[in-house]
């Protein structure tokens, strides 16, 4: 099952228009046909955080179709090396781009850096910062191929 199929399966459960969904993601009506026929297969992060918020479901199960759906299924303890790490990543973000410095406080912007970092190792070592930054802007920005742009994929995941 794809992304739009989830989402659209989503939708249909709380009766809601392709405008609505739309809306609570802050996008259009033809966006989100867009997204449930499968001509845009990766929706941009903020959109998809939207979704998984307002449909009670995990952004990891909305995008791809693994782990829990239920949003509930957080861990216990946080991982606070990994929020640090995010942190790290969003600032620098917020640096190079000129936005303001306290938007790091962004709920929705901490939460798209942590996966960044969660996903490709969980730290910010000063060498793959700034890649993760570009891979930041990438999925904040809704774009693809963002795993080309991380030079330390195979060490920061194990191999």
């Amino acid at each position: 099952m794809s992304i739009g199929e989830r989402l659209r399966e989503l939708r249909l459960n709380k009766g809601l228009t392709l405008e609505q969904a739309g809306a609570i993601a802050e996008t259009t009506k033809q966006s989100m046909s867009q997204i449930e026929k499968g001509v845009t297969k990766e929706p941009g992060a903020l959109p998809v955080f939207r979704w998984a918020r307002h449909y009670g479901v995990s952004a990891e199960w909305l995008i791809t179709g693994k782990g829990s759906r239920d949003d509930s299924s957080q861990p216990a303890r946080p991982d606070f090396d990994k929020i640090a790490a995010a942190v790290n990543v969003l600032t620098h973000y917020l640096e190079l781009v000129n936005d303001p410095p306290e938007w790091v406080h962004d709920p929705i912007l901490l939460e798209t850096a942590y996966m960044v970092v969660e996903e490709f190792g969980g730290s910010a070592e000063p060498d793959n910062v700034l890649d993760l930054t570009k891979l930041l802007s990438k999925r904040i920005r809704g774009a693809k191929g963002e795993q080309q742009e991380v030079r330390r994929v195979g060490k920061a995941a194990g191999g």
